[in-house]
């Protein structure tokens, strides 16, 4: 008896929690309404196993920050390895530049965190317009001086100017 009454309470439990879960999980991606790039910000906080402890804004801000810094490693890596490969010497300025551009980016994104810690907003929206900036240098880099090679980073350049972009949305609000 004492075993059924014992699984009655944890059904009984989970059936009136879960839904107070699914709920907080939907107003944490209804915060994602406010930004320009909805989608991205919706596929970055449900692919972050840490969203589902999201209560506020600032959290939301601080996940995609998370993802935008990472994003910004994954470039400048991905830049290296493409800079000790045999590429087209046009090729090798834009890479040389844009390494440095976001090895600057990544630094100001670990200021842009401390800011957001500390919820000096002003801060952050500088560091994120920086942040931004270095990803757009790049671009522009490649394009004036790699013109016959192949841009591999574009898609993911675009995915961390748009994650920059969401962070300073959602921080101005």
């Amino acid at each position: 008896m004492n075993t059924i009454s014992c699984s009655k309470v944890f059904l009984v439990l989970l059936v009136s929690l879960f839904p107070i879960q699914i709920l907080a999980q939907n107003a944490i991606l209804a915060v994602c309404d406010e930004v320009t790039f909805k989608v991205l910000c919706k596929d970055t906080l449900q692919l972050d196993p840490t969203s589902t402890s999201a209560t506020s804004f600032e959290d939301v801000a601080a996940i995609i920050l998370k993802n935008t810094t990472s994003t910004a490693t994954q470039i400048s890596d991905q830049f290296t390895n493409l800079l000790n490969k045999r590429v087209y010497s046009g090729s090798k300025v834009a890479l040389v530049n844009c390494i440095k551009d976001y090895q600057d980016a990544i630094r100001k994104l670990a200021d842009t965190s401390k800011a957001l810690q500390s919820r000096n907003y002003n801060d952050i929206k500088t560091g994120m317009i920086a942040a931004q900036d270095d990803g757009l240098s790049c671009d522009k880099d490649f394009r004036d001086f790699a013109r016959n090679d192949q841009y591999l980073g574009a898609n993911q350049v675009k995915t961390y100017i748009m994650l920059c972009s969401i962070v300073y949305q959602l921080t101005i609000n």
